[in-house]
């Protein structure tokens, strides 16, 4: 789903920042450099994939990984999101890492400390089945590394 990039020092490469993807509040927080966003995205199991179809905004939960600058997330095949999906379709994925509450003296100033990743891009339908099968790989290994080599092959229509 994200842009493209070539390997680089990852501690010191930066994504570009625009009025898109700008922090507007305590921008001191904000961090644009690969490696944190990677180590991030890395770190969680679970995403939230957004597109917007016939001019409706959908957001649904799913499990996403990462290879290299590609980030990819899991659909049914009888996704409405998926069954919509042209090539080059705009999307954005984002994890959240939740860390604590913030209580305060006043109700207004309770809050929540968290890190998340909001990541803009262009979706695409995986259609070729090599890819197909190497992307349910990634996703199964990701989790439970090594656990492709020991289940049944893949069906003939996910793969």
């Amino acid at each position: 789903m994200a842009e493209s990039r070539q390997p680089q020092d990852e501690s010191t490469e930066q994504s570009p920042v625009s009025d898109r993807n700008r922090i507007r509040r305590r921008h001191d927080r904000g961090h644009y450099d690969h490696a944190t966003v990677d180590q991030l995205l890395d770190a969680a199991a679970l995403a939230h994939a957004a597109c917007v179809i016939d001019g409706q905004p959908f957001c649904t939960p799913t499990l996403f990984w990462r290879e290299g600058s590609r980030h990819y997330w899991h659909r049914s095949s009888a996704s409405r999101m998926l069954r919509s999906l042209s090539d080059g379709e705009r999307a954005c994925l984002t994890v959240t890492h939740f860390d604590s509450l913030v209580l305060a003296q006043s109700g207004c100033n309770h809050s929540a400390d968290y890190r998340s990743v909001m990541a803009f891009g262009c979706a695409r339908l995986l259609e070729d089945s090599g890819q197909k099968a190497h992307a349910l790989t990634m996703m199964v290994d990701r989790f439970f590394p090594g656990r492709t080599a020991s289940v049944r092959g893949v069906p003939r229509q996910t793969g």
